[in-house]
């Protein structure tokens, strides 16, 4: 049964849960992102995303000003509803709540377009994993151009430089294939890996997802470097919670370690 509370907290403050405010207060007020300006790209951060992995926002805004673009956040983010209503849709194989979770999604999208189109943005830049998938069923409702944030980097980075062993676990996308039969494109982040100079690289198997618990050991026996490097905000913290399994393994997100490699070259 889809959560009708919390398409009607959406409506109302632009997130499932509370009031936003705490969103906003940590990517305005301490990171300084800029809001409800106008500017070419609109950063869709996603509803819980702010609070759980400040420090990736921090690079993330980081190498936009070092690379001198021109973004915003929307003065009110509407969720896409993965969280709340999609998600359990598609572990309960409810496809009559699957359905209604698509057209609730669509709402908020559409109007997400709207806002950005008023601000002159020429592209949606999507930090949230979760959203990704939602939104490419519905990018053809519009002429802006929408791509995940690890697009955008491989755009502006050319070069970085980084002595230091790495693993890198792009993701599954499993629940991903029950929302859009529109394939996801993970190269982008691939080729930005391969720019930083003195970077050893190991690529975990995309086909183990984390959310199921034989695959996660799997990965975890994969991990062979004390840093494992994430694009989905879903694996960071699914990686986080079991990092204390591997003493010493930090989780982080591609704009931590570009960053890093800017800094250091």
């Amino acid at each position: 049964m889809v959560d009708e509370k919390s398409v009607e907290n959406i409506r109302k403050y632009g997130v499932a849960l509370g009031n936003g405010e705490r969103k906003r207060q940590i990517l305005v007020d301490e990171i300084g992102f800029p809001i409800g300006k106008k500017a070419q790209n609109v950063i869709i951060a996603g509803c819980f995303q702010a609070e759980g992995m400040p420090h990736a926002f921090q690079a993330f805004k980081n190498l936009l000003d070092y690379f001198k673009v021109d973004y915003t956040l929307l003065g009110k983010e509407y969720c896409c509803g993965w969280m709340p209503i999609g998600q359990p849709a598609v572990i309960t194989k409810n496809e009559e709540d699957i359905a209604r979770f698509k057209d609730i999604s669509k709402e908020f999208i559409v109007e997400n377009f709207k806002q950005a189109k008023e601000l002159g943005a020429k592209s949606i830049v999507l930090f949230c994993g979760a959203c990704e998938p939602n939104y490419t069923n519905y990018k053809d409702l519009t002429d802006l151009e929408v791509i995940p944030y690890h697009e955008l980097i491989d755009r502006y980075f050319k070069e970085g430089k980084l002595e230091r062993k790495i693993d890198y676990y792009a993701g599954c996308y499993r629940f991903r294939r029950r929302i859009t039969d529109k394939p996801v494109n993970v190269e982008p982040a691939v080729r930005v890996l391969k720019k930083i100079k003195g970077l050893e690289v190991n690529y975990i198997d995309e086909k183990l997802c984390c959310n199921i618990p034989p695959h996660m050991e799997q990965i975890l026996g994969s991990i062979h470097s004390n840093s494992v490097i994430n694009i989905c905000t879903g694996c960071y913290y699914s990686l986080a919670a079991k990092s204390p399994d591997k003493p010493g393994l930090e989780v982080k997100m591609l704009p931590e370690i570009v960053w890093e490699a800017i800094k250091v070259k």
